[in-house]
């Protein structure tokens, strides 16, 4: 009986599940999506499995960081924090709300998903904003969603001299 139980229980857990996961992504709008992280690229780009067991890269909207993955360049100042910052807020198998912009394409250049991603409570853009290893971001100057609000924690972390803005004079593209 107690078997049973555990069986009945456990169905019970997986039928849930789906549901679960897609009112977290219904309450961040239209086109949201839920998928599972399967590492962070870099500072600003997270390779993450769709729903569908689709893996895509996803460009974060609104934010760049330091390279030091960009085939070709040097690695740049405060580049390997920006992507350790990254892995601690978006380890391996956490579940990550993918939100499309109102304004931005859907994919980049180069084919990566852009889109807002939130783990938690955390939107990932503002943290790295906030720590001073991202900075605003306006792909042929245009708008997006947040943009205020980005331009706001970015001042405030330029002000707090952190990330960046204390270890590289606030150049975000330099190879020192």
């Amino acid at each position: 009986m107690r078997a049973l139980l555990i069986l009945g229980v456990a169905a019970a857990l997986v039928a849930v599940a789906p549901a679960a996961a897609g009112e977290a992504a219904a309450h961040h709008g239209a086109g949201a999506q839920v998928a599972t992280v399967d590492y962070a690229v870099d500072g600003d780009t997270l390779r993450v499995d769709l729903a569908g067991g689709e893996l895509v890269y996803v460009r974060l909207v609104g934010i760049d960081t330091p390279e030091d993955v960009k085939p070709g360049a040097p690695v740049e100042c405060g580049s390997k924090a920006a992507a350790a910052s990254m892995r601690g807020l978006a380890p391996e198998g956490a579940e990550v709300i993918l939100r499309p912009d109102s304004v931005a394409d859907e994919y980049d250049r180069y084919g990566r998903l852009l889109a807002h991603a939130f783990i938690g409570d955390r939107q990932l853009e503002l943290v790295q904003l906030r720590r001073g290893w991202a900075e605003v971001y306006r792909y042929d100057d245009q708008r997006f969603d947040g943009l205020f609000r980005f331009g706001a924690v970015q001042e405030s972390a330029r002000r707090a001299d952190v990330g960046v803005w204390g270890h590289c004079g606030g150049d975000f593209h330099s190879s020192r």
